[in-house]
């Protein structure tokens, strides 16, 4: 059959009803792929704060973070300040976990993503895939587990909470925020001396016993070889170190064997002398006789002696209406009233005894507060270096065992006598050759008008 045949034998209208079918059939596909999408895409109907309206940071009684590779601290809340429970109750910094607390109660309802099973892990904020997981306890009782989760972007964090289905975008919190480690919740200075008041160092090693004293003069050391001269600077450098003492982490109460301080590697004793006020007592001070001195008792009867001592012109009543003159009197005068005798009650000018003055005299300064001196001594064990490289030390003063790197100890582990003796100088350090002349420079010699032989 010819394609002509074929065109007659075609009902009419065929070609356009398949043209519309396509349309309709493309029309479906674009209507199916707007559900799915809408599916996919959950509307955000969720705001305000995500760990709830009535959240603040004084209802979070406990928390525990966990990072992903099962690092873990845990802070609890005693009375106003916090704690590290599994370091047997070590003081935690409260600005920091404050700070902290702030900004998980801040987190918003806000950015949502997504909320699919697969999208968690993918988002890294299901149960068994984060970065970081934050278990906290309520007042009451109650639970609460935030996921951080991966970065999208610069600055921008998934969370989620456990029990919500959300996936939300922050960008006030990261997962480096929220730390494994129980040193990022707590003051890392571990020691702290002023430095000018440290008197004596002795420090006991492997190598020896080492002591040093400081003086008007300076640091001296008592094992000091004979015709060598102390190398200040090494002493400084450890005493520097120690009384400013940092922690890599605290690791409790409880002296374990493994700690090794059975045998220490070293042992430093810091001995610092001050001078503190001593407590002030209610003795009389001379302010009060010179104040009443200059005031005088208000009295009836007797001499006023801020008359007597004026020794200037003064006209007093006397009770027989005559009147007593003392312009011309004398301090010490006998006598400086005429026309009769005063009255007892009246002031006259021969108040004062002979040669004395009742003037106002000047006011005692105050005794300067007395000083006590102080002896405090502080000893530092060092145990037995742990896999980790790390020491761990006891002090004196606390009830705590803490590790430190042997930097923070100012290397004092290892220290030999050699170590603390300065090198001699170099020769011609200062400028000089070997015979002392001026390195570089001929010598003149006479009759040559001022040049050298080459």
């Amino acid at each position: 059959m010819s394609t002509a045949e074929r065109r007659l034998r075609t009902p009419a209208g065929t070609g356009r009803g398949n043209l519309w079918l396509g349309i309709l059939a493309v029309v479906q596909a674009a209507a199916l792929a707007f559900v799915l999408l809408t599916v996919a895409r959950p509307p955000i109907e969720h705001t305000g704060p995500l760990l709830g309206k009535n959240v603040t940071t004084a209802d979070i009684t406990a928390f525990t973070v966990t990072g992903s590779d099962g690092s873990a601290v845990t802070l609890k809340r005693n009375g106003i300040d916090w704690v590290l429970p599994d370091q047997g109750g070590y003081p935690a910094q409260n600005s920091r976990v404050k700070s902290f607390l702030q900004e998980l109660t801040a987190l918003q309802r806000s950015g949502l993503v997504a909320t699919t099973q697969d999208a968690y892990k993918r988002l890294k904020v299901a149960p068994d895939t984060y970065q970081r997981k934050i278990d906290l306890t309520l007042k009451g009782g109650g639970k609460e587990t935030l996921y951080i989760g991966s970065e999208p972007s610069y600055g921008s964090t998934h969370v989620r909470l456990a029990k919500d289905k959300g996936v939300y975008v922050t960008h006030s919190l990261h997962a480096s925020d929220a730390r494994t480690d129980a040193s990022g919740y707590v003051d890392t200075t571990v020691l702290k001396l002023d430095q000018a008041n440290v008197k004596r160092m002795e420090i006991k090693n492997a190598n020896g016993d080492f002591v040093f004293t400081k003086g008007a003069g300076g640091w001296s050391w008592q094992g000091l070889p004979n015709g060598k001269k102390l190398d200040t600077q090494a002493v400084t450098n450890i005493v520097g170190a120690l009384t400013s003492l940092q922690l890599n982490e605290p690791l409790g109460k409880k002296v374990q064997a493994s700690y090794g301080f059975d045998k220490p590697l070293a042992v430093v004793t810091l001995t610092t002398v001050k001078q503190v006020k001593a407590t002030s007592g209610s003795g009389t001070s001379g302010s009060g006789t010179s104040s009443t001195a200059s005031k005088g008792p208000s009295s009836t009867g007797s001499t006023s002696s801020a008359s007597s001592s004026a020794g200037s012109s003064a006209t007093g009543s006397s009770a027989n209406g005559s009147s007593a003159t003392a312009s011309t009197a004398k301090p010490g005068a006998a006598t400086a009233s005429t026309g009769g005798s005063s009255t007892s009650g009246t002031s006259t000018s021969a108040a004062a005894p002979s040669g004395t003055s009742t003037a106002a005299k000047p006011a005692t300064p105050p005794a300067k507060p007395a000083t006590r001196t102080v002896t405090t001594q502080t000893t530092i064990t060092v145990g037995a270096k742990n896999k980790a490289g790390f020491y761990p030390i006891r002090l004196s003063n606390s009830p705590y065992i803490v590790q430190v790197t042997s930097a923070a100890l100012g290397g004092a582990i290892g220290k030999k006598g050699s170590d603390f003796i300065a090198a001699p100088p170099k020769s011609g350090s200062n400028g000089t050759g070997a015979s002392g002349g001026t390195s570089g420079l001929r010598p003149i010699l006479p009759g040559t008008g001022g040049a050298s032989k080459p």
